[in-house]
């Protein structure tokens, strides 16, 4: 993963279910990169992910034949005084160039996976196992998250990178 495959990243419009941000809220549309395992900052949570790996199965889960099934865990963490919904489909999955390059978590299939949605109290945090599938051959992806305003407009988008 160069250079110029950061630069032509896009989050999919609609494909999230983004956190909508008060009018007080940071944004500007700016990005932020950062490697598996640190955390990650955003206006509402802070979020880490992390243990990303290929696996052959995962709770009943097989990839496709020209597939690899990737798991990884996400931590995300309430920094507000409100409590948060989340969903699944919060974080966007990125593996390469084209246009359909990108995917979210597979549906829960345990109680250890991230579900369809949870809810965050204020300072308490949620743990899942986020499963994904992509291509056989892929050696890295891109955890992605879009912050929006409460105007419509897009905030900060957050990039997480990870080698397989």
């Amino acid at each position: 993963m160069g250079a110029g495959w950061k630069m032509n990243k896009r989050i999919a419009a609609g494909l999230l279910v983004p956190a909508l941000c008060l009018a007080g809220c940071r944004g500007g549309g700016r990005d932020v990169w950062a490697a598996a395992g640190q955390t990650v900052s955003t206006a509402l949570f802070d979020f880490t992910i992390d243990g990303v790996q290929a696996v052959d199965a995962y709770a009943g889960l097989t990839p496709e034949a020209d597939g690899l099934l990737v798991r990884m865990d996400l931590t995300v963490t309430n920094t507000t005084d409100e409590a948060l919904t989340m969903f699944a489909q919060d974080f966007q999955i990125q593996w390469g160039e084209g246009a359909e390059d990108f995917g979210c978590c597979l549906e829960a299939a345990d109680e250890t996976m991230v579900p369809y949605s949870y809810r965050v109290e204020p300072g308490g945090s949620h743990t899942g196992v986020m499963v994904v599938q992509v291509p056989a051959g892929t050696d890295g992806l891109i955890v992605a998250y879009q912050e929006m305003l409460a105007s419509g407009e897009p905030g900060t988008a957050y990039f997480v990178e990870a080698a397989l």
